[in-house]
């Protein structure tokens, strides 16, 4: 018995277990996908849909923080509302605190043209809380990482 034991956890770890830690991060990263998707797809309506009422967000320019989600849809129409532009983007990393109720993603982002045009190409950050529907942003910020051209 023992012996087996042994074996289907070791089966376990060789063919595909996970660590705690691995899962998180997989779950956060799965997170920040949907969330662009259903930005893609319902524009400024998915983009909110995943952010908690008590939400941060600051703007790559101006660093301005924006508290509510009221407030951030308030600032976030204009940029849902020229059709011709979208912004895009993909997580690069992510993980959670020990706890499991907190968790971070981090990846690239552009605004992109009708022609496909970069506008804006930026690196992001953003928090997540655990909630009872699943992982939900509540801080979004980044910064340009286009140098200026001399």
């Amino acid at each position: 018995m023992r012996i087996l034991l042994v074996a289907t956890v070791a089966a376990s770890f060789a063919f595909g277990g996970r660590s705690d830690k691995d899962s998180s991060k997989a779950a956060l990263m799965n997170a920040d996908r949907a969330f662009a998707k259903a930005t893609a797809e319902r524009r400024l309506d998915g983009w909110m849909e995943f952010y908690t009422d008590d939400a941060v967000r600051i703007t790559p320019l101006g660093g301005k923080a924006t508290i509510g989600r009221k407030a951030i849809r308030e600032l976030d129409t204009r940029l849902f509302a020229d059709t011709d532009t979208r912004l895009v983007w993909e997580p690069t990393d992510g993980g959670a605190y020990p706890d499991g109720k907190i968790g971070f993603t981090t990846g690239k982002a552009k605004i992109l043209a009708k022609d496909e045009k970069v506008l804006f190409e930026g690196a992001y950050l953003t928090l997540w809380r655990k909630e009872a529907d699943g992982w939900k942003v509540i801080l979004d910020t980044g910064a340009s990482t286009k140098k200026d051209e001399d």
